[in-house]
């Protein structure tokens, strides 16, 4: 890490008190994802963040994705502001490596060439929090947790019942309905929520020109979502839960297409470009029992997963008019046992079964298969003094490629007197070839998974006036590559590493009741193997913040958060540079009453032009204000 970067983030604290809202957490906060079951953040190995509802409200977050944005050693990409495509990139590793869950269940979608879950749809109104844990996961999760995990989790019915109103409107004729019934009566909790999002957007794609104005599609490219969302749980006493869990949504998305985007030709006024549509269908269910046998736990379920996305333009042709259909139907077995005080042994076995349906509309079906995968594995966890060792493996079987076994070792160390937590985890982890790859056109049936291992060390060290800073250490080593062969025109194992490694810093601080305010800094360096530069849309640094005030108690609030992208190009050749910028958000939010909640937020406030994608747009000023009743 330069000296310069270091005296940045100094900088960028004095002047703008801002922090990563993920870094907003006790040392008792409990969590699932970093072991499956119930832990503490502090007593785990693992680099863990969260993101809760409130923290979601206070930002002023729409989508998932405006929140992710702001966590240390992650960085998003999306092409166009409403609807555009998002991509993830955690600790330097591209999007098909971070393995995104809602409510325990993997969503990728199976029909993508590298599977991964697009963030795009998805909405914070029925989310209660959101766990991100850092580095190789898969000795828990299996194929593709290498860069990470991100867990979704969703709202459940607490306290009285009610229902709640919200409205909202903002710029470019934007306007989302929502309607919440949630709460608790006898055995039953419950949580049901309707949505409805409508937007006449702005264009997708930048014609960049001289002056760097938003002035430039020449039409706007609309987005619309109806969503439904639905959890509700038995309890007949404290040993037992049954639950399901339901969420559907549907989008329709007007694009300007450009492959690939250029700075010349007007291409989203072509015929094409105008009439190019993208429609989303999204299913989820989940049947849940948990049960409590004193020193045992256990928990089994059930889920289906169904992905639609359709296609279509005026223009005939190979890519524009195709559907996308992928299903994904299974369950998991979770054993959770607790011998003695400071062991706990956590085992499962999981089972899915992925299908796939790509067609073209003029042309019989691409690509039409299945495959399934079973994994199991355990965890051993075991508290010496202030020592806290844990280890995990795992084999996973699959039709495609038979069996492939990961693990992993961690570490965490507290120094009572100084108040300092050690961390340190070393695991390997793979991803497994997709459907795509093996068995389209262009596939290669002989693949392997590609393999890697991964490193982190990690302190956290209290400081006074309710102050912590926190500094991790990171290493990915990425071989076995699956990539693209333009010489046979197949998808081949690719000779070369995937290396990346930096560093990732936070600081927060409480110092009195009502602020919240502290900052963060990511340093990344991610070699692209072809070119031996920085990889594609990976920032070399990035800053982000907020500070927090709440001068009437949790009658106003009002949050400040910012971030600054580094150098980062678009391109592994680096023609195209889209990152040095600097964007800042305001929300506010009223509660002059207890059943009625008031907020406006700005976004990009000094109308900042920066491209996230190198030919696609992002958000200029805009202002979005809703108005929420209980009922």
């Amino acid at each position: 890490m330069k000296l310069k970067g270091l005296m940045a983030f100094g900088c960028a604290f004095l002047l703008f008190s801002n922090t990563s809202l993920a870094n907003n957490n006790s040392d008792n906060t409990i969590v699932v994802t970093a072991t499956r079951t119930q832990v503490k953040i502090a007593k785990t190995p693992s680099k863990v963040n969260l993101i809760t509802s409130k923290q979601l409200k206070n930002k002023g977050a729409i989508y998932v994705k405006d929140a992710l944005k702001d966590i240390e050693g992650l960085s998003l990409t999306s092409n166009g502001a409403f609807g555009g495509t998002t991509n993830v990139y955690m600790r330097g590793l591209s999007t098909c490596y971070t393995k995104i869950l809602i409510d325990g269940i993997d969503v990728s979608d199976p029909s993508l060439t590298k599977p991964y879950y697009d963030l795009t749809n998805l909405t914070t109104d029925d989310i209660s929090r959101i766990e991100i844990v850092q580095g190789a996961q898969s000795g828990l999760y299996g194929s593709s947790a290498i860069g990470g995990v991100i867990n979704i989790i969703t709202k459940k019915g607490r306290g009285k019942p009610h229902v709640k109103y919200t409205q909202g409107a903002g710029s470019f004729n934007t306007y989302k309905e929502s309607l919440e019934a949630s709460g608790k009566t006898n055995n039953i909790s419950f949580y049901i929520n309707v949505l409805r999002f409508d937007t006449g957007g702005i264009s997708k794609m930048d014609k960049l020109n001289p002056d760097n104005s938003y002035s430039r599609g020449d039409e706007k490219d609309s987005y619309h979502q109806t969503a439904f969302d639905t959890k509700i749980e038995y309890i007949p006493d404290d040993s037992l839960k049954i639950g399901t869990l339901f969420k559907w949504y549907k989008t329709r998305n007007y694009l300007d297409y450009a492959w690939p985007a250029n700075d010349s030709a007007a291409s989203n006024k072509t015929p094409t470009a105008r009439s190019y549509r993208n429609q989303t269908h999204f299913v989820l269910s989940k049947l849940y029992i948990h049960k409590d046998f004193g020193k045992l736990s256990i928990e089994p379920y059930i889920f289906y997963l169904q992905n639609f996305r359709y296609n279509k333009s005026i223009a005939p042709s190979w890519w524009y008019n195709k559907y996308f259909k992928s299903k994904r139907w299974g369950g998991s077995l979770l054993i959770d046992y607790k011998p003695l005080k400071r062991t706990k042994i956590t085992s499962g076995v999981d089972f899915k079964k992925d299908w796939v349906n790509i067609s073209k509309e003029y042309s019989p079906p691409a690509i039409k298969k299945l495959k399934y995968n079973i994994g199991a594995f355990v965890e051993v966890e075991q508290g010496i003094g202030n020592l806290i060792l844990q280890g995990n493996a795992r084999e996973d079987h699959s039709s495609t490629f038979g069996n492939h076994f990961t693990y992993k070792l961690g570490a965490n160390y507290l120094i009572e007197k100084t108040s300092t937590i050690l961390k340190a985890n070393f695991s390997t982890g793979f991803r497994a070839p997709s459907i795509y790859e093996l068995y389209s056109s262009y596939g290669n049936e002989d693949l392997k998974p590609e393999k890697s291992k991964s490193w982190d060390f990690g302190i956290t060290q209290a400081l006074p006036y309710k102050t912590s800073i926190s500094i991790t250490y990171f290493k990915n080593i990425i071989k076995n590559r699956i990539g693209f062969d333009t010489t046979t025109w197949k998808y081949t194992q690719k000779e070369g590493k995937t290396v990346s490694d930096g560093f990732e810093i936070g600081l927060k601080s409480n110092p009195i009741e009502f602020l919240t305010i502290g900052a963060n800094y990511t340093y990344t360096s991610s070699k692209d193997p072809s070119t031996g530069e920085q990889a594609a849309r990976i920032p070399l640094r990035v800053y982000t913040g907020y500070i927090t005030i709440k001068p009437m108690g949790d009658k106003l609030t009002a949050t400040l958060d910012g971030r600054y992208i580094g150098k980062r190009f678009d391109d592994s050749n680096h023609n195209h540079q889209t990152g040095k910028y600097a964007v800042f958000d305001f929300t506010l939010i009223y509660k002059p009453i207890d059943n009625l909640e008031a907020s406006v937020s700005v976004k990009n406030i000094f109308n900042r032009f920066y491209e996230e994608v190198y030919g696609y747009s992002t958000l200029p000023r805009s202002v979005f204000a809703s108005v929420s009743y209980k009922f």
